[in-house]
């Protein structure tokens, strides 16, 4: 079972850090790092207003997924067509196919650290959670430079951590790696040496690379305004504005299953009108225990009163049509089109109406991308100095990355307004084929010159 970072867990509960712990003092602050795991917690669906056993709409998981989504419809990333960009294509493949869901973890935690690494046998990507990274400092653009990550693992009842700590120093970075083991479940414990422990025997505990301009990770953050820090490199949660709407919803949402839960069907009855079972106690009909109820009425009532049903009129609509409202609220507060999570049949649907609606959208979703993407061109830096460090292949290999413009057309109506465009002569088949197939004016030439 993997062990919460020490740190960020103690902080975020109030707890003191024990005095062995030396994890490296970060630059964001407690109330930050509170706020983040109270997020996480909503998105995680264990939102402190649902109680033991509560049921919510899960907006905040619906909100990062759908963003998630929608900033990759139509991503693509290439590399050139070199030995270098071919080597990087293959490592970063594995990596690139789980994206998906790495930027929904950043859109339900801010953001999250993308980090290249070599085991000796190949290069691989992984995505870090906030709570298993600190930041340690940052450019003049914000950008985070150094940074300390935390790696856990539990062997029977010891408990490891090793922390790694990228700092610029001298015209390079300096790497250290310090492991330390308890027996406690928290707190770091005592520094135990890297060769005494399984599968970290191999790590060097300081390195220095010299000449080496940018870090070896790239952290993709969410690029709303912290309300907690404002000066602070991480991201926030894309919810985090709309968190007490969310509670309000769940909370609405709860009424309305109360609402439907108490106004169920029922048939009060005495309990004359049963058997007596051998405890004495009305046996009910069987697999109608739930729409009998006995009461210990007089038997000397009518018959009117002795065997009653109870089936009140629902508020339901009510309930709903508040509730519909207060995720429309939750819509404007994340950045996204209404109808998305609330009831579309009330939102106007003429096609300029339904453009604007997508415009809302498609401005979060393109701040996403352009944060997402700049990430990805630094982790692909980053993997090229790696790999020219360790010699696997050379550096300076650049992606072509591409997000497309899915969120406010629809590719395939354009593609078949464009091919009416074609027949009625307008555009060219020439232009036609370079644009949706990829081909360019030459090939066309060949493939005339061919036939």
């Amino acid at each position: 079972m993997k062990i919460i970072d020490t740190f960020h867990r103690l902080i975020g509960r109030g707890m003191p850090v024990p005095d062995s712990a030396v994890i490296p003092c970060g630059i964001i602050s407690p109330e930050e790092m509170r706020a983040a795991a109270a997020s996480f917690d909503i998105y995680r669906g264990a939102a402190p207003w649902l109680g033991n056993g509560g049921c919510g709409l899960e907006l905040a998981s619906g909100i990062s997924s759908e963003l998630a989504r929608l900033t990759l419809t139509e991503f693509s990333c290439g590399f050139q067509r070199s030995r270098a960009g071919r080597f990087l294509e293959n490592a970063l493949s594995p990596f690139l196919s789980r994206l998906r869901i790495y930027t929904e973890y950043a859109c339900a935690t801010g953001g999250v650290m993308f980090k290249p690494g070599y085991d000796g046998k190949a290069l691989s990507c992984e995505c870090i959670l906030p709570f298993d990274f600190i930041p340690l400092g940052t450019d003049g653009a914000g950008e985070i430079t150094d940074c300390a990550f935390l790696y856990y693992f539990r062997d029977g009842g010891q408990f490891y951590t090793r922390i790694e700590t990228h700092r610029r120093a001298g015209g390079g970075y300096m790497v250290t790696n310090r492991a330390y083991r308890s027996d406690r479940g928290y707190g770091l414990g005592d520094e135990v040496p890297l060769s005494s422990v399984d599968g970290w025997a191999g790590i060097t505990p300081d390195v220095f690379i010299a000449g080496l301009g940018a870090p070896l990770f790239a952290y993709f953050g969410i690029p709303l305004g912290n309300a907690f820090s404002p000066s602070s490199p991480l991201g926030v949660p894309v919810f985090r504005r709309a968190e007490g709407l969310i509670k309000q919803a769940d909370l609405q949402f709860g009424r309305l299953l109360w609402e439907f839960e108490g106004g169920e069907l029922a048939v009060d009855a005495s309990e004359d009108a049963f058997r007596t079972g051998r405890d004495g106690k009305p046996e009910l009909p069987p697999g109608k225990e739930r729409l009998y109820r006995s009461n210990a009425l007089d038997a000397c009532s009518s018959s009117a009163e002795l065997l009653s049903t109870f089936s009140p009129a629902l508020r339901d609509k009510s309930f709903i049509n508040g509730m519909n409202r207060i995720i429309m609220a939750v819509e404007d507060a994340c950045g996204i089109a209404r109808g998305t999570f609330s009831d579309p049949s009330e939102i106007a649907r003429t096609a300029t109406e339904v453009r604007s609606m997508r415009q809302r959208t498609y401005s979060t979703v393109c701040d996403i991308q352009r944060s997402l993407g700049n990430a990805l061109e630094r982790l692909v830096l980053a993997c090229g100095s790696l790999a020219e460090l360790y010699g696997l292949a050379d550096g300076g290999v650049t992606a072509d990355i591409s997000f497309g413009d899915g969120v406010l057309t629809d590719s395939v109506t354009d593609r078949e307004n464009e091919r009416e465009d074609v027949k009625a002569g307008i555009i060219s088949p020439e232009v036609f084929r370079e644009r949706w197939y990829g081909e360019s004016r030459k090939d066309d030439r060949d493939e005339k010159r061919i036939s």
